[in-house]
């Protein structure tokens, strides 16, 4: 055996009472499942815990199937939560220190640096942390207010991103849909929610996880955001097998008779995805000359069937054809779409997509001081403003709102 998993085993032998006496493993759990480090079974039973001692009795049990590396993310996850468990951390690392890291060896070659005349700075690196938790609103603000959704649980919701990158029906790879799952996985886990990614799953998959969460006991939650990364046409989204899912079937099973427990909560889907074939050329800011005809409609979407058929060098689409839409009937939808119907969205095979891009950077910048839809509005600005592809085409997002309070993400949730 490895002697750092002897060690290991040693450490947990040791720590158990420890953890029993100190340890608040219900809060803990949420950031260690967020770092795939507990299963979605073991998550709920350490919630469902009745007392403290329970709770850390299942979290030890859950440790011992991983190997040594979980002990050092749970030291990790504790040291972000607060200062009060420092004297945790140091019994843990009194049992087991942490391991050594090798020293790079000194060189003098200059960092390469990239750049691109089309498109905006990179998204930052994923920190490693969450950024300090924002002082609580001042009185007066809307936050708090009877017109907002309460979004107080821990966590506040769960999340469920589906990736599909990889196809097998002919339809082109998305490179660059990584990076945005990445990204919104490092944002959700920020905003507290217990978020779950799914990669390249069929039609059939997709039903079933939309079914399963849905049929989940949300009653404990504040909220569900699905984030859907995928080819698309007007309504429909392609699975990587060449089916066509209804974006309508996926919302109706949070309504009101499918998911109960969501009744009054807010249900918030982000569409990274086509929504026809046509091109938004963009006009002068300063002036516009409306009048587009038929003509210069099939124009557009003849280039569009050009583009699936061959990649553009680094700017590519997530489009697939054309379809009708149609909006879930019930109250406190919202659904974020990437795009106005009829139209392509764009993605960078390296950065990932602009809407994407554009809705992690404006929430981690705003989501501690504004409400959701006016976020979404600057996510619209910007978009339009600072992105355009090398054939000089622009995109504008398309929020759909039935939401029936002010919505707010309040950082630090778990």
């Amino acid at each position: 055996m490895d002697p750092r998993q002897k060690e290991f085993d040693a450490a947990l032998r040791k720590l158990t009472p420890v953890f029993q006496r100190q340890l608040a493993a219900k809060d803990v759990r949420h950031d260690l499942y967020g770092r795939d480090q507990l299963t979605w079974n073991e998550y709920e039973r350490i919630g469902v815990a009745r007392t403290d001692g329970e709770a850390a009795d299942e979290l030890m049990k859950a440790l011992r199937r991983r190997d040594s590396r979980v002990l050092d993310i749970l030291v990790e996850c504790l040291a972000e939560q607060q200062e009060a468990n420092a004297d945790l951390i140091h019994k843990i690392r009194n049992f087991f220190p942490e391991k050594p890291r090798p020293t790079p060896p000194p060189t003098n070659d200059p960092e390469p640096v990239t750049t691109y005349d089309d498109w905006p700075a990179p998204v930052a690196t994923t920190p490693t942390s969450h950024p300090p938790i924002p002082p609580p609103p001042e009185e007066g603000t809307d936050v708090g207010r009877k017109d907002a959704y309460k979004m107080s649980s821990k966590p506040r919701g769960m999340a469920l991103i589906i990736n599909n990158r990889n196809f097998t029906c002919g339809m082109k790879e998305r490179v660059g849909t990584n990076k945005d799952a990445e990204n919104l996985f490092s944002l959700f886990n920020w905003l507290g929610l217990a978020t779950m990614r799914k990669d390249n799953l069929t039609g059939k998959a997709i039903t079933k996880e939309f079914e399963d969460l849905s049929r989940r006991d949300h009653s404990a939650y504040d909220c569900v955001v699905i984030a859907l990364l995928t080819h698309g046409i007007s309504g429909r989204l392609y699975s990587t097998d060449g089916d066509l899912v209804p974006i309508e079937e996926l919302t109706k099973c949070f309504d009101g008779v499918n998911c109960p427990s969501l009744i009054g909560k807010p249900k918030v889907f982000i569409v990274q995805a086509c929504r026809g074939g046509k091109f938004d050329y963009g006009v002068d800011s300063e002036s516009t000359d409306g009048g587009d005809t038929a003509a210069d409609d099939n124009e557009q979407s003849s280039q569009f069937d050009r583009v699936i058929e061959k990649a553009l060098d680094a700017d590519e689409t997530d489009g697939g054809g054309y379809s009708r839409e149609a909006l879930p009937t019930e109250a406190d939808f919202v659904l974020a779409y990437a795009t106005v119907p009829g139209y392509v969205s764009w993605r960078n095979s390296e950065y990932g997509s602009w809407f994407i891009k554009a809705f992690v950077d404006t929430m981690r910048e705003l989501a501690s001081k504004e409400h959701f839809m006016d976020i979404l509005t600057e996510v619209n600005r910007k978009v339009a403003y600072d992105f355009q592809s090398r054939g000089r085409n622009k995109q504008i997002p398309a929020p759909v709102t039935m939401l029936t309070r002010k919505l707010y993400f309040r950082p630090g949730g778990r």
